[in-house]
């Protein structure tokens, strides 16, 4: 070998070195980047395009004209003319009754455990879980432990892929799940999961979105030098499809109309005395709330006519008619939570001097009544059959 030759072995054996050391040192400048450039100014929470989209109250129309009271016929539930599931359908409890049912006392409001015990932990951890019944879950497994803060700082820079998701985390392997944005920005996990909701009040998960979810997905893996796995999408998109139908099908809203029998106008600070009274509180939504002892919110109360009510409101209102609203699939016990609606609402109806009626202004009976629980029943048994419970965190996520 010559000495050209010798010299040119030893140039390419230096460019080689050069190469790898350049590339260790780009790699390493960059998983750390995240870590070391988090600023102290950002909010530890995800952007606001993967939140939940914010809940479409039932609009209350103006009452109807002052009209005879006439007797009620058999409920019937009216179709809605609005595409499936856009908006919740309504039942209109054409009958109610004027005696007392035999229902069970209210429960005291706003009753709260000192601690909570074991077994609601563990439920707690359960609920957190990713659930392929109603999400499509893309997983995401890093070789080196993945904080919380440069998670949340790539997501900080990623737009809504449409659908709500959840970013979740485990700590290893055999740890239970927990809510990326709720994380200490400390915490570190070594698997992450992106779940995207299967369907929600504006329809199923279409095509275009999950493709943008897991372009989503794919560009943190990146960030995060992780192994992202997509289960197949096709199939997703036919399991958001039966789960849409699923939801259209049981998501009923029940209004109870309370107007007074003369006409005469209820005024705000008296309609807040019985509210209150029946365990309800005023939220910013604009409408009374009542609450069982789980924190878990069972019925509402709202303005008849446009004017939502607010704190200050209630000092000068004047109403011709107040509605009690029960979102179905979203309140928690069922029929005994619709029995405990009758009862506040039968609390007004002597105060006030007035009537219980639907949308059509006809007077509540007990055989209508009855009718609407058998109705009822039937829905939350299609609803325990497909494991989604009343009021529980998958119908809290599916009726948002």
């Amino acid at each position: 070998m010559n000495e050209l030759q010798l010299y040119l072995l030893a140039i390419g054996v230096v460019a080689i070195f050069a190469v790898l050391g350049f590339n260790r040192w780009q790699e390493h400048k960059y998983r750390r980047q995240a870590e070391q450039r988090f600023p102290s100014s950002h909010d530890d929470i995800l952007l606001a395009e993967n939140s939940q989209p914010e809940r479409l109250e039932p609009v209350l129309e103006d009452a109807p004209p002052e009209e005879e009271i006439h007797a009620s016929d058999e409920p019937e539930f009216e179709q809605d003319l609005t595409p499936p599931w856009t908006a919740s359908e309504t039942i209109e409890p054409v009958v109610a009754a004027p005696q007392e049912l035999p229902l069970e006392p209210l429960d005291e409001p706003f009753v709260r455990q000192a601690q909570p015990v074991p077994e609601v932990v563990a439920q707690h951890a359960a609920d957190l879980a990713p659930d392929p019944a109603t999400e499509y879950i893309a997983t995401l497994n890093a070789s080196d432990p993945i904080s919380a803060h440069a998670l949340v700082l790539i997501l900080q820079q990623l737009k809504s892929a449409g659908k709500p998701v959840r970013w979740l985390g485990q700590r290893n392997h055999h740890n239970n799940w927990e809510e990326i944005a709720l994380a200490s920005p400390s915490s570190e996990f070594v698997k992450l999961a992106a779940c995207i909701q299967l369907a929600d009040r504006n329809g199923p998960l279409r095509l275009d979105e999950v493709n943008a979810f897991c372009d989503t997905v794919q560009a943190v893996a990146a960030n995060l030098y992780a192994v992202m796995d997509c289960p197949d999408k096709q199939a997703a998109l036919a399991a958001a499809a039966q789960l849409d139908q699923f939801c259209a099908d049981v998501d009923v809203l029940i209004g109870v109309n309370i107007i007074s029998r003369d006409g005469t106008p209820f005024a705000g600070t008296k309609l807040r005395g019985l509210a209150e009274s029946a365990g309800m509180r005023l939220l910013p939504d604009g409408l009374f709330h009542y609450v069982n002892d789980q924190g878990a919110d069972l019925f509402a109360l709202g303005n008849l006519e446009p004017t939502p009510f607010s704190a200050e409101g209630m000092k000068h209102l004047a109403t011709h008619g107040v509605t009690f609203i029960f979102d179905v699939p979203k309140a928690a016990g069922g029929v005994q939570a619709f029995n405990q609606m009758l009862l506040a609402a039968r609390q007004f109806t002597g105060p006030l001097s007035a009537l219980m009626v639907d949308d059509n202004r006809k007077e509540l009976s007990d055989a209508g009544i009855d009718k609407i629980r058998q109705q009822l029943a039937a829905i939350y048994a299609t609803m325990e059959q497909h494991r989604i419970h009343p009021g529980g965190p998958q119908a809290s996520r599916l009726f948002a």
